[in-house]
């Protein structure tokens, strides 16, 4: 029989990596790998949701999502930041932010066009942009500067054939938001290039000592950034698969117009799900961060105490991204060894453009990061 893959689609590689677990460690597993949640959507929301379908929420919705889900999220934006104004025409509700990467790079890119990603970087970007038939082109960002940008670095990336350039504040994997010199410098090459900035604000619920600031409302950025966001992480409905992208009206039309080929709406059910959930983000914020804020703290601690790792303080987002140099080891070695010796899923920071480093997602309960790096700490090199 004949191999009707695709040739681009050969030598497929998962963006997240590939290890397993080892059957025969002696250790229990722990998953410190895929950023998923440990805590349940909001009871409240939930039951809300399925009162909804039963009332008969159950069919295809305006394909740009419910007129009233649409209004909520507005009004959230202009409620949390200042200069966040736009209208419901400027909005897309989609089956989470990384539809929504997918519809925005394809709406933009011709074939050649090169995005620029700012290393470490979510690895889906990279997957988008190549599907896209685009170029990737990174960008590096330094551990000894804070993940802040270099506004040198970034301008000699940019070419004749650069449309974007994606920022993602609080990151994932580094856990840095970008300070105002740092998006400064993006703003200012944006515009002496006329540039589009892909804003992944996937995390903006979980920023400490308020130090995000979305791109998007800096002077002139408004009809130049497309926002991503996502009901994902910030309150915690991984699975309802739900997102929403900001932008200017051709964009957003056009986002539609690809999808409406896709999935054409999102799910109905999802949607009132995230509608009840906005509604109430004051008080899910509040049970919900203080969670996360206290195991990124700890293992921050732990990780600074443990000789042959150092880390940079996440200033926002679920995650630590830990440098393992000392270890003498590639990404990929350190996080196989800690898999198949150690039962601690990471994930290698290789596949973020980060060699050197492995990411960790704080998303298990105290006792079992302490067991977790109580067994990192027995390693000795």
């Amino acid at each position: 029989m004949n191999n009707f893959i695709a040739k681009r689609f050969k030598n497929m590689t998962h963006s997240m990596g590939s290890n397993t677990f080892n059957k025969n460690c002696k250790y229990s597993p722990i998953n410190l790998g895929i950023g998923d949640l440990d805590i349940t959507t909001d009871k409240i929301v939930i039951e809300k949701a399925m009162k909804d379908a039963l009332n008969g929420h159950t069919h295809y919705t305006d394909p740009y999502g419910y007129p009233e889900l649409r209004e909520e999220i507005c009004n959230y934006h202009r409620t949390n930041f200042n200069n966040y104004n736009f209208s419901m025409e400027n909005v897309l509700v989609v089956t989470g932010a990384c539809h929504a990467i997918y519809l925005l790079i394809n709406s933009i890119t011709n074939p050649g066009d090169e995005i620029v990603v700012l290393a470490p970087f979510f690895p889906v970007y990279a997957d988008a942009i190549s599907l896209a038939n685009g170029i990737t082109k990174v960008v590096e960002t330094k551990f000894s500067n804070n993940f802040q940008i270099i506004k040198e670095d970034l301008e000699k990336s940019i070419s004749s054939k650069t449309k974007a350039i994606i920022v993602n504040s609080p990151s994932n994997p580094t856990g840095v938001c970008y300070n105002i010199e740092s998006l400064n410098i993006i703003r200012e090459i944006a515009i002496k290039y006329n540039l589009l900035i892909i804003a992944d604000d996937v995390y903006d619920f979980y920023t400490y000592n308020n130090s995000f600031t979305p791109i998007y409302t800096l002077p002139d950025m408004k009809e130049r950034t497309v926002s991503i966001c996502s009901f994902s992480k910030d309150f915690a409905m991984t699975g309802w698969r739900i997102g929403y992208a900001i932008g200017s009206k051709d964009i957003i039309d056009c986002m539609s117009f690809i999808n409406e080929a896709i999935i054409y709406s999102a799910p109905a059910i999802s949607q009132r799900g995230a509608l009840h959930a906005i509604k109430d983000f004051k008080r899910i914020k509040k049970d919900i961060v203080p969670i996360f804020k206290e195991r990124v703290d700890y293992s921050y601690n732990r990780i600074k105490n443990i000789s042959y790792l150092d880390c940079f303080k996440p200033q926002g987002g679920i995650y630590l991204f830990i440098n393992i140099e000392k270890t003498k080891m590639t990404s990929d070695e350190f996080s196989k060894f800690l898999v198949e010796n150690y039962g601690i899923m990471v994930i290698s920071g290789k596949t973020f453009g980060g060699e050197g480093f492995i990411r960790i997602a704080c998303t298990l309960e105290i006792p079992l990061l302490k067991e977790a790096f109580d067994r990192m700490e027995n390693i000795k090199f």
